[in-house]
């Protein structure tokens, strides 16, 4: 559904995720690459020429390159090297990580030590080639979980400095999808916002009476989202493909990669099908079985990932006893983050709340579209 702007023209806003970057300019998403893809993947690689890569194509080096591409860093911007979290990251991912002289993570590649601040400049830097050509007066705001803290929140302006971005404000991400709804002129009332990204997951209450949205209660998983799913589902194919096949699909980390992707195609493909299909050959052509695919039903796609969606209840518990409410005393539930686009994740919400999750605006860029919203200066 297209959303009517109702603040200055070519207000930008920017929803620097996790796993994917997309962008808004009054109330509409834009393209954010060459190929005019409105999603821009959250990955920087430093090539062997000197020259740095971003997006998509940078994406698809992670397997042949890992140490000098990095995604996910988004989860430690603004953390100490020594903090628990930036300790759960380096026992997740295989970065080279080193702990700078004020204390912070950097990241080792060919070319140089990086920040998370700066692989985020890059990505927003990219993502600035298309707001250029706009005013020296166009406003920007980059949106934030509603969990960053004091350092997080500089970390993150510090990039889109670093980007060249000006006149830039930060807008949490739940309450840029109250904006977005109430665009179209609907009556919130008091609201949970279920965001599940790619890589996180944010649940945030908010009571909408007021003008400004008021930020009741929040909670987070920094280590949930679809690139779980994503991973449960590559599991279960390299076990299939085992098992009936005695071919293993992760001797090569390059085929391993390529297979995670091939699921996260299935994944999208299982938000509008019952059914999607995994073409072998693009995974592993020297595989015995490359001229058929592997079937995977919704169904399947349920029980692989069931308790994966049970966990973000658990977080919806922590954010609701925060609020001193329960889930029946919530008004409105709204969906943000492209994983909720799968029907597994839609009747699980439905089955919490009791209501079905409002999907009026796409999950995928209702954060950046109501930055793009959001009053203020």
């Amino acid at each position: 559904m297209e959303l009517v702007g109702k603040s200055v023209p070519d207000v930008i806003g920017i929803d620097l995720g996790t796993s994917n970057t997309v962008a808004a300019v009054s109330g509409q998403a834009i393209s954010v690459a060459d190929d005019g893809a409105r999603t821009l993947p959250s990955v920087v690689a430093f090539l062997p020429n000197g020259h740095t890569m971003v997006g998509s194509s940078a994406r698809r080096r992670r397997a042949i390159d890992f140490e000098n591409t990095i995604w996910s860093s988004k989860r430690i911007i603004g953390r100490r090297f020594q903090d628990s979290t930036t300790a759960n990251f380096r026992e997740r991912y295989r970065f080279s990580l080193i702990e700078g002289e004020d204390g912070s993570p950097l990241f080792e590649t060919r070319s140089g030590n990086f920040s998370p601040t700066d692989i985020a400049a890059n990505v927003l830097a990219e993502i600035s080639r298309w707001i250029e050509p706009r005013t020296s007066s166009t406003r920007v705001r980059v949106t934030i979980p509603a969990m960053f803290g004091t350092a997080q929140r500089d970390a993150t302006a510090q990039a889109a400095l670093l980007a060249g971005i000006s006149n830039t404000h930060l807008v949490s991400e739940s309450t840029a999808a109250i904006y977005a709804y109430r665009a179209l002129d609907i009556e919130l009332g008091k609201v949970l916002v279920y965001d599940l990204g790619g890589g996180t997951f944010d649940c945030a209450v908010l009571d909408c009476n007021a003008e400004v949205p008021k930020l009741v209660a929040h909670a987070s998983d920094l280590f949930l989202g679809g690139d779980d799913i994503d991973e449960s589902l590559a599991a279960w194919v390299t076990r299939y493909v085992l098992e009936k096949h005695n071919w293993d699909l992760t001797n090569y980390s390059e085929i391993r990669d390529r297979l995670v992707a091939r699921c996260e195609e299935a994944k999208i493909s299982l938000s509008h099908n019952d059914e999607a299909t995994i073409e072998l050959s693009q995974v592993d052509p020297e595989c015995p079985a490359a001229g058929e695919g592997v079937t995977v039903s919704r169904r399947i796609l349920g029980q692989l990932c069931e308790n994966l969606v049970r966990r973000t209840f658990v977080t919806c518990d922590e954010a609701l006893t925060r609020a001193e409410l329960h889930a029946p005393d919530i008004d409105t539930v709204i969906l943000a983050g492209g994983t909720t686009m799968l029907p597994l994740v839609q009747s699980g919400v439905s089955a919490y709340f009791g209501q079905e999750g409002l999907l009026k605006v796409d999950p995928t860029f209702v954060v950046a579209q109501g930055a793009s919203l959001a009053p203020g200066d």
